[in-house]
């Protein structure tokens, strides 16, 4: 269920950024038993993915939770609840996962999303999370609080970058990582994933930690890929192992999250938000002199369910302080300002007519460059810019055979339970943007399917790539029985104390309820 709850694990902080991060540990011995050949001793951060030596970080205990046992004697269970169980396969185990399918329901996994069929219905349409439980399960990708210095210094190209190239006057960046925009006709802020370790760039590492200079131009051409659903919780290296785990990392990942601060100072003007997906850009325009909000696609494969203008009402109506979240996810364009849900009259659901596939062109990066914040006439200040993408649930069962241990959604044509490509292939077409447009990559991503009898439940852990949940179970026993439940899980009271200022002191800061 990592990270929204911890197994035993290490906490991690990286040493030239300063950010926080933890890897799993549950392979690990108990230290007491002074065997070390279990120790986890390298990890990679989700920022940077800089592979660091951990062999001397304290490994610590789960995440202890409260679980009300008597939830679901006053109502049902809800779809997105975090359910306390007995695992099938052995009755003797409590297993926690999140609750996915419910009675009679079919469950379709594909591309990363959840589709339903309710009972005796006749087609599948895509499960959406409600806002609290999106916002618990997306994954931080970028923080501008977490700028790294000796890349920055190096040479190694900023992931926020102003386009087109031309409009690079139009923005100053300051030393606290703060963008001032002071517009000369139309230019956007987007972010490109660009990795100074993909797999296959490492040296750009090195060459930073040697204070080399590094030739940004050739890192921007060598080192941009596409957002994937890599989890640094899962990267940990056992000592008797040779190589990272890459059980994660090899999936595409459209459903993404802009979080941004913005100090406005103009009285007029519009600024825009901008998320591609499959090339279809997703904008929000948002008028600073009136509060309006108006929400627009420019690909007619994208079918709106409202009709005519999608608008609203914001706060955004003077020079100040703003704090905005805008995302696309699960299908659906959510905007927040300063930590409020807009509403435009009714859900801004959409339908793609056809499965969406990463698309890059020389005049347009698309998914290369899949977040954006715009203008041609708003003077503004943005500070700590954050994107985020949606957890991925990787279809796969027990009826498919593992590659080296590597869950992928890939198959090869004509043989569904066989992987496509090796994992080293697959990073290659990641980061060549070139190939998207003739590779069958993206194409060949399959489906897994459960069907749930009555009083029958589907769990899926939330750390999909790691995860021992209903899809990898014993056909026949890979949904938990009415009776097996055992309750909710309601909130982290105790998570490991990192014994400071003193022994045993409570580590307040992940105290929280469970959504």
């Amino acid at each position: 269920m990592a990270t929204t709850l911890l197994g035993r694990h290490k906490d991690v902080t990286d040493k030239y950024t300063g950010f926080e991060y933890t890897v799993g540990a549950s392979a690990e011995l108990d230290r007491h038993t002074q065997k070390k050949e279990h120790d986890i001793i390298q990890a990679v951060d989700p920022l940077y993915h800089r592979l660091t030596d951990i062999s001397a970080d304290e490994s610590y205990n789960g995440d202890r939770i409260l679980v009300s046992k008597f939830a679901y004697d006053f109502s049902a269970p809800a779809r997105w609840d975090v359910i306390v169980f007995k695992y099938p396969v052995e009755p003797q185990t409590n297993y926690i996962k999140r609750l996915i399918g419910l009675p009679g329901e079919t469950v379709r996994i594909f591309h990363g999303d959840i589709y339903i069929q309710k009972p005796g219905g006749s087609g599948f349409s895509i499960e959406r999370k409600p806002p609290s439980k999106q916002l618990t399960l997306q994954r931080l990708i970028y923080d501008t609080n977490y700028p790294c210095d000796i890349l920055e210094e190096a040479g190694f190209p900023d992931r926020l970058e102003p386009y087109p190239a031309e409009t690079q006057g139009s923005w100053t960046k300051k030393e606290n990582g703060a963008f001032i925009c002071q517009p000369q006709g139309e230019t956007w802020l987007r972010y490109r994933h660009v990795l100074a370790d993909n797999g296959k760039n490492v040296r750009y590492w090195a060459m930073a930690e040697n204070r080399q200079p590094i030739n940004t131009q050739e890192a921007r051409d060598t080192c941009s890929q596409l957002i994937t659903d890599f989890s640094a919780y899962n990267t940990g290296t056992l000592t008797e192992y040779a190589g990272t785990r890459s059980s994660s990392g090899l999936h595409w990942v459209g459903d993404l999250c802009l979080e941004f601060e913005a100090e406005v100072e103009s009285t007029s003007g519009v600024m825009s938000l901008d998320l591609v997906e499959g090339g279809a850009h997703f904008r929000c325009d948002i008028d600073v002199a009136t509060g309006k909000a108006t929400i627009s696609s420019n690909d007619p494969n994208i079918e709106f369910e409202q009709t005519g203008p999608i608008e609203a009402d914001t706060v955004v109506k003077r020079p100040g302080a703003y704090s905005f979240r805008y995302s696309n996810v699960d299908n659906e364009l959510r905007l927040w300002v300063n930590d409020r849900l807009v509403n435009f009259g009714a859900p801004v659901h959409y339908t793609p007519r056809q499965a969406p596939v990463p698309k890059w062109s020389e005049t347009d990066p698309g998914d290369l460059l899949p977040v954006g914040i715009g203008t041609s006439s708003v003077a503004m200040t943005l500070n700590r810019v954050r994107v985020y993408r949606d957890v991925y649930y990787i279809a796969f069962g027990t009826q498919y055979g593992r590659t080296s241990d590597t869950i992928v959604d890939y198959a090869a044509e004509g043989h569904p339970s066989w992987n496509v490509l090796p994992p080293n292939e697959i990073r290659a077409i990641l980061t060549d943007p070139k190939s998207w447009a003739t590779t069958n990559l993206f194409k060949s991503r399959r489906e897994a399917i459960f069907k749930l009898e009555e009083r029958q439940y589907f769990p899926l852990g939330d750390n999909s790539a790691e995860s021992s949940d209903g899809r990898l179970w014993d056909i026949g026993q890979q949904f938990v029985p009415e009776h097996m439940l055992i309750g909710k899980a309601l909130f982290v009271y105790w998570p490991h104390s990192k014994n400071k200022p003193v022994p045993f002191f409570p580590n307040f800061s992940r105290m929280k309820f469970i959504q």
